[in-house]
């Protein structure tokens, strides 16, 4: 059951980031190693995602903006 389990958290995670404009495929791929679930990036601070390699305070925030506009339109519908 955790097998499927981290196949669809991944499969979410992948799609959500996935729209994020730039992103490779390496921080792609730290992101959800690094926090476990979309819902935990969303919540962790500026320092802490620019502890993620690749991440500069620019490419953070610009990742905290898409995230919030995200959000926002996924509570919307």
């Amino acid at each position: 059951n955790s097998y499927n389990a981290d196949l669809r958290l991944k499969k979410i995670s992948e799609s959500i980031l996935d729209a994020f404009p730039g992103i490779g495929s390496s921080r792609k791929a730290a992101l959800p190693k690094k926090f476990g679930s979309v819902q935990r990036l969303r919540k962790s601070s500026i320092e802490d995602i620019q502890q993620v390699p690749g991440f500069g305070k620019k490419s953070t925030e610009a990742l905290k903006a898409f995230l919030e506009t995200r959000t926002k339109s996924d509570k919307s519908v």
